[in-house]
């Protein structure tokens, strides 16, 4: 019986390593907007919403910036410009012109992210491409903010 036991937990010891790895966070798709809005980071948690309007909320729906009709996206506490999707409609410039990110179509009704460096960052559904930029917010945990 103690042999038993034995080999039971060396097969847990074995096995435990798999099933963590299973769990950790999805390297290749860090963040994601989905057909609903919600913005997901790596492991699945919902980190922020954008909603049909073009407001992009974070967590706890405080607002964070959103889209204007021409395509700025400004920052809602100081109305500040801190970027602009390009008259391609493919890539995403800052506030002073400069390439943060561009945009590649899939077949599957959804869009990869790709930052200035050619790093993929993310996939967006594509009723949500236009909002795109949400996304750097996020993976750059608001830093926009304090520049």
């Amino acid at each position: 019986m103690k042999s038993l036991a034995l080999v039971f937990l060396f097969v847990c010891l074995i096995i435990s390593p798999f099933y963590t790895y299973a769990q950790s966070a999805n390297y290749k798709q860090p963040m994601t907007i989905n057909a609903t809005g919600q913005v997901k980071d790596a492991t699945g948690a919902t980190i922020g919403l954008v909603t049909k309007d073009k407001m992009i909320q974070d967590a706890k729906g405080h607002k964070m910036a959103f889209v204007d009709g021409q395509g700025n996206l400004v920052d809602a506490k100081t109305n500040k410009k801190m970027g602009h999707m390009g008259k391609d409609g493919k890539t995403y410039m800052d506030a002073n012109g400069d390439l943060m990110f561009t945009i590649k179509n899939n077949p599957d009704n959804t869009c990869d992210i790709f930052d200035a460096k050619g790093k993929k960052i993310g996939n967006v559904h594509e009723s949500y491409k236009g909002t795109a930029c949400a996304l750097h917010c996020f993976q750059n945990q608001h830093t926009h903010m304090n520049k």
